[in-house]
């Protein structure tokens, strides 16, 4: 079996994209069968503002309930995720106490709520907040506590962007995980990935770092000390850094192979959006130079044991 642990299907264009193809559940099945995927995690978006263009704010059905309603009729193909944003919760006007203890918000009634729609898993986040943010670390807290993973997108410092931020060397990310050690954390995207080498800048963390690989970053030391940390290759960020310096993403695959999950994260339908990452996976196999026990791993092993399914 192979599980694309990240996908989406709604409409991501930006105004100036229209041109392009989105992803329709129906196209997305058509595509995993075209690629000899079993199963794939579909999770909704449309819960942060700053992901939420015009094409997608405006478009029929992109709220999460009609998302994840349409996605149960393709249940034996699609394993759903809920999603969330730390900054939920209103509470009105504060007491005295309150305004030196300000309260958290309790996340219960959303995750009782995607348990019931069948969801088992919370993603992607993609609040432009810091990382070890109070708010952040009270919702993956709970989302520990009800036994479901959430996956990240991980930009570079400061805001203006989607996704949470981190500093150089993750050190956000290390509270986090600190923080919330029986909610398995699962990072994706170019503030994260680009920390799989060392000679790291505060640009590069926005982009997609090529060369080879000369010193470890701060990811591999991350992934050796926490065990709920786990990386997901999809999108450009993970495939760049698993191939930039071949020699060495199967060195970093074949360590952390019990912590890795393939995904592609495809954002469009057409053509030109089509992800790499299996066909990569293949090649190696093929050659010899990952084992099986490292393929089966990062395309379904590690899903169906964080997943529990």
């Amino acid at each position: 079996m192979i599980i694309d642990f990240h996908t989406h299907a709604v409409d991501l264009r930006l105004p100036d994209e229209m041109d392009r193809k989105p992803v329709t559940l129906k196209n997305l099945i058509k595509r995993m069968d075209e690629e000899g995927i079993d199963k794939a995690v579909l999770m909704p978006v449309n819960v942060s503002p700053e992901i939420c263009q015009a094409p997608l704010f405006f478009s029929p059905g992109s709220d999460i309930l009609s998302q994840l309603e349409a996605a149960a009729n393709y249940s034996d193909r699609l394993i759903l995720f809920g999603n969330l944003d730390p900054r939920m919760g209103c509470y009105g006007n504060l007491t005295e106490d309150q305004l030196v203890n300000p309260p958290v918000t309790d996340f219960s009634p959303f995750l009782k709520r995607f348990k019931d729609l069948g969801c088992v898993g919370i993603g992607e986040i993609v609040a432009n907040m810091s990382l070890d943010d109070s708010r952040v670390i009270n919702m993956f807290r709970q989302c520990g506590e009800w036994d479901m993973p959430v996956l990240f997108h991980c930009t570079g410092p400061g805001q203006g962007v989607y996704g949470l931020f981190d500093d150089i060397g993750l050190p956000r990310l290390e509270n986090l995980l600190k923080s919330a050690p029986d909610t398995i954390i699962i990072g994706h995207a170019p503030g994260f990935w680009s920390e799989i080498s060392d000679d790291i800048t505060p640009e590069n963390k926005f982009i997609y770092p090529e060369g080879p690989v000369i010193n470890e970053g701060s990811l591999q030391r991350l992934l050796r000390t926490y065990p709920n940390l786990y990386a997901d290759i999809s999108a450009n960020s993970g495939y760049t850094a698993i191939s930039r310096d071949r020699e060495y993403g199967i060195k970093f695959l074949t360590e952390f192979q019990d912590r890795i999950l393939f995904g592609t994260d495809v954002c469009f339908a057409d053509k030109e959006g089509k992800m790499p990452h299996l066909s990569y996976l293949k090649n190696l196999l093929g050659e010899k130079l990952i084992s099986r026990d490292v393929f089966t791993k990062i395309t379904c092993d590690n899903a169906l044991k964080i997943l529990k399914i």
